[in-house]
C-alpha cells in the first residue's frame, strides 16, 4: 500500500471490513476456560445469520456473510467474503476468517482468530491463540509485520479481533451503542475503533438495503495505536484518516445473548477508499431461522 491518505480497495477487500472490552481480572486462560462441551453451546445457544453487500460507484463490488453462534457465556464466529462483478474482475479476492472467545460482563474476550485470503494481491493468513501468559501467539504468512517478540500481554489485555469487532455491538451489552471504543488486535498491529454518536435517524429503504426503522448515526474513526510504520503514521498526520459512518438498529423482539438487552446490529455503512465511496447494506438477518428484516423483492 502506498497511499495512506485513505484506506485503499485493496485493503477493504483484504479484510472485508471492519465495525461494529476489557477481560476479567486477568488475561490468563485456564483449561476449563478454553474447553467448551457440547451441553455449553447447546444450552440456550442462538444462531445469528448475517449478509452484507457492499456498493461502489453503483456497482456490486463485495459480498460478506456473517454466522455467529453465541451463548451467554461464548461466542463463536465464522465469516466469508467475496468480490463481485468489475471488482471481481479487476480485484478478485475470497477471504473467510474464524473467532471465538468468551462473554464476559465486562465485554467479549477472544480466544482464537485466524483469516485466509487468496486473489490477485496473493495468499495471506494469519493465525491468533492466546496463551497462559496473555499473550497472543500469531502465525502469518507472509510474516511481514509480525513482530518476533509479539506484544506484551498488557499490550494485548481487552483487545478483539477484526472479525469479533464486526459484531461487536450484537455481542457486547458493557456500553451503549455509539458511545464505546473497541480496542482491536489484528496479529500485526493495534488499533482502536472510536464511536461517537451523531444523532438518531428513521432509515427508509435505499438500494439493497430494505431496513425500515429508527437508527443510530454514528462516526467511527481508525485511530492507530502500535505496530504501524514511521511512514503510515507521518503521512496520516498530513493527511488524516477520514472516518466512516455507520447505522444501527436495535431489534427489540430479539434479545442479545446476555438476555438482558435487544440485540443491536449495524444495518448500514458508509466508507471512502482511495479509489471510489462505498455502502455497505445488511441485506439479510436471521437468527435461530427467524428473518429479522424483510428481503429485497427483485
Amino acid at each position: 500500500m502506498t497511499s495512506f491518505a485513505r484506506p485503499s480497495l485493496r485493503a477493504l477487500l483484504m479484510t472485508g471490513f471492519v465495525f461494529c472490552i476489557a477481560p476479567l481480572g486477568t488475561n490468563t486462560v485456564s483449561a476449563a476456560e478454553a474447553t467448551t462441551t457440547a451441553g455449553e453451546m447447546a444450552g440456550s445457544a442462538h444462531q445469528v445469520d448475517l449478509t452484507f453487500e457492499i456498493y461502489g460507484g453503483g456497482l456490486h463490488i463485495v459480498s460478506f456473510g456473517t454466522q455467529a453462534v453465541l451463548t451467554p457465556e461464548r461466542y463463536e464466529i465464522a465469516a466469508q467474503f467475496q468480490t463481485e462483478g468489475l471488482a471481481d474482475t479487476l480485484f478478485n479476492g475470497r477471504g473467510s476468517s474464524t473467532a471465538s472467545g468468551l462473554l464476559t460482563p465486562a465485554g467479549p474476550r477472544l480466544l482464537n482468530y485466524s483469516q485466509e485470503y487468496d486473489g490477485r494481491f496473493g495468499e495471506r493468513s494469519i493465525i491468533m491463540a492466546l496463551d497462559e501468559s496473555g499473550r497472543y501467539e500469531v502465525a502469518a504468512e507472509p510474516a511481514d509485520g509480525i513482530h518476533k517478540q509479539g506484544f506484551s500481554a498488557s499490550a494485548v489485555q481487552g483487545k478483539v479481533d477484526p472479525l469479533t469487532a464486526s459484531i461487536f455491538t450484537a455481542i457486547n451489552s458493557s456500553a451503549a451503542p455509539c458511545s464505546q471504543t473497541i480496542p482491536v488486535f489484528d496479529g500485526r498491529r493495534i488499533f482502536n475503533l472510536k464511536f461517537k454518536k451523531l444523532d438518531q435517524t428513521q432509515l427508509q429503504p435505499i438500494g439493497a438495503g430494505t431496513y425500515t426503522g429508527p437508527a443510530w448515526r454514528c462516526s467511527v474513526l481508525y485511530d492507530p495505536v502500535a505496530g504501524f510504520t514511521r511512514e503510515f503514521l507521518v503521512e496520516r498526520a498530513k493527511n488524516p484518516l477520514p472516518p466512516f459512518t455507520v447505522w444501527l438498529a436495535r431489534f427489540d423482539e430479539q434479545m442479545g445473548p446476555s438476555g438482558t438487552q435487544p440485540l443491536v446490529l449495524p444495518v448500514r455503512m458508509m466508507f471512502e477508499t482511495s479509489i471510489v465511496n462505498a455502502i455497505a447494506h445488511l441485506t439479510t438477518a436471521e437468527v435461530d431461522g427467524k428473518a429479522l428484516i424483510q428481503p429485497a423483492i427483485n
